[in-house]
């Protein structure tokens, strides 16, 4: 069993903040939650407040199939039926931030767990219904409420679901959510923390770089796919829109202090020359 510790370390610049972004399938297993709070107390450990938004999206496909609810995807996002809202809803503020925020405070850190609408911390415009069903755009976060957490002294971890115009829940991609809230709170970082060391090239080595221009020949040939696309239109707005450091990287190389050598760092413009790393 292992032993709590305590989430301690210098005084907390206000400004040091830094969004994790992880996905679902790296909540699931001990393992990946050990070093999720490894990585916070690390964070914390240097004066960094730490905002983790979290997915889920292996686990709401899997209820969906168990409750015979079909759905689909289009560019790697769910679309959003009214029955797939609630399904949603239950495995995201429920089940997966539950687990998340207990395994935190097991091991000695002050999580507290809330949704985007809670106190009206993300409001989002339908991203088209006629689509998308109940799936909003990047939301607009209030900043100012979020901070006052933060200064309580708390790990914020934070489900997706947001405050549609109708005053109900609507459904925001994971990613849009996290470079909102990177943006919104002027973070100092935003790391998507995936199961892949980076986004990997054609020879499948780590890119080092990625900008706009990558991303649109890496979809076109086919490279990137699925959820990524999003993940790395999500990136690329953060750095367009003022975020000091984004980068796409697994647990090991985030927390061992080898992100600058492994994992992709996401630019406004490619660096001339750069060229793809083992992965």
């Amino acid at each position: 069993m292992t032993r709590p510790t305590t989430q301690t370390g210098p005084t907390i610049d206000p400004n040091n903040i830094t969004v994790l972004k992880v996905g679902g399938a790296m909540l699931t297993e001990p393992r990946d939650l050990d070093r999720l709070a490894d990585h916070v107390n690390d964070l914390s450990a240097r004066g960094r407040r730490v905002v983790i938004v979290h997915g889920g999206g292996p686990e709401i496909s899997e209820l969906h199939r168990r409750l015979d609810v079909p759905f689909e995807k289009r560019d790697g996002l769910r679309v959003t039926s009214d029955e797939g809202m609630d399904l949603t809803v239950m495995v995201l503020c429920g089940a997966v931030q539950n687990r998340v925020v207990a395994h935190l405070v097991g091991r000695g850190i002050e999580a507290l767990g809330v949704n985007g609408v809670d106190l009206g911390l993300m409001r989002a415009e339908p991203a088209g219904e006629e689509t998308w069903g109940r799936v909003g755009t990047a939301p607009e976060v209030a900043a100012d409420r979020l901070r006052r957490l933060l200064d309580a002294g708390v790990t914020v971890v934070l489900a997706p679901v947001s405050i549609g115009p109708d005053g109900r829940a609507i459904n925001v991609n994971a990613d849009d959510a996290a470079h909102a809230v990177a943006t919104a709170l002027e973070a100092e970082s935003l790391d998507f923390v995936s199961d892949v060391a980076g986004v990997l090239g054609t020879d499948r080595s780590v890119l080092p770089h990625i900008g706009p221009a990558d991303l649109d020949r890496l979809v076109a040939n086919g490279v990137v796919r699925d959820g990524m696309i999003p993940k790395l239109r999500a990136a690329l707005t953060a750095v367009r829109l003022g975020v000091g450091r984004v980068r796409i990287g697994d647990f090991e190389a985030m927390h061992s202090g080898r992100a600058t050598e492994i994992t992709t760092e996401i630019t406004t413009a490619s660096p001339a020359g750069a060229t793809a790393r083992p992965a």
